[in-house]
């Protein structure tokens, strides 16, 4: 049964389904779904692998810190 409750306010008749019908309604509808249509739901329409970002440490030596200051500078002692 879908309980329709009343808003306090102004009196209107406000549908809040509970958890359980939300989930009995989730079931309903996905049992409906192909095997197909089941695993690109899984993996979503565009999924994409992430990877770790790979970077050369010979690269490096040519960036410029945030505060201006070389690693490579006399001052660092």
């Amino acid at each position: 049964m879908i309980a329709i409750r009343k808003k306090r306010a102004d009196g209107c008749r406000v549908y809040r389904p509970t958890p359980g019908e939300i989930r009995r309604a989730c079931e309903a509808i996905q049992a409906t779904w192909s095997p197909q249509e089941r695993t690109k739901r899984a993996w979503g329409m565009h999924a994409v692998w992430w990877k770790v970002p790979l970077i050369r440490l010979s690269d490096l030596d040519m960036v410029e810190p945030i505060d201006g200051a070389w690693a490579d500078s006399s001052d660092l002692s």
